[in-house]
């Protein structure tokens, strides 16, 4: 029986010095302008998505049509800068989200597949220990303390004993 390998990933030197220039880039361009809120602010906003972005141009539009209903408190230049710099962020955001999706699923094949493979070599590891293959238990013995509490009772017994 062969354990189906779906993903075989290498990713040379060359490649990871590009990621993290290019991730060190992108956190130096951004820290500077992003903000950090508690979750007790954050949950007491009002929440924009992209229906209500189309909301907060056509006032927009209306307003500076209207300048004599805009009330006094209302800096229009300023709710401009944030309308545009919430369009920025929010297709910032949903870019990275797309590509932090994508890096979970290839992080959890490439995880499982050495798992399982891995845990199949255990299995076998322990069958052999077992038989008396030379080398198999003390390398069994090493890896199973990975897996407290899945022996047999005489397995468990003398762990607790030692």
């Amino acid at each position: 029986m062969s354990i189906e390998n779906r993903i075989n990933l290498e990713i040379d030197d060359t490649k990871k010095t590009a990621i993290n220039t290019n991730l060190s880039g992108l956190k130096t361009e951004l820290s500077p302008i992003l903000i950090a809120l508690p979750a007790n602010q954050k949950k007491a906003l009002p929440k924009i998505g992209e229906h209500y972005m189309d909301f907060v141009e056509r006032a927009v539009e209306g307003a500076d049509k209207n300048p004599m209903l805009v009330p006094p408190y209302i800096n229009l230049e300023e709710v401009k800068v944030d309308m545009e710099a919430w369009k920025l962020l929010h297709s910032i955001e949903r870019d990275l989200e797309r590509l932090v999706s994508l890096l979970d699923d290839t992080a959890t094949l490439s995880g499982s597949e050495a798992y399982s493979s891995m845990l199949s070599f255990y299995n076998f590891l322990k069958q052999a220990a077992k038989d008396g293959v030379p080398n198999a238990k003390p390398l069994y013995d090493n890896l199973k303390q990975y897996f407290p509490g899945t022996g047999n009772k005489s397995n468990t017994q003398n762990t607790e004993e030692e």
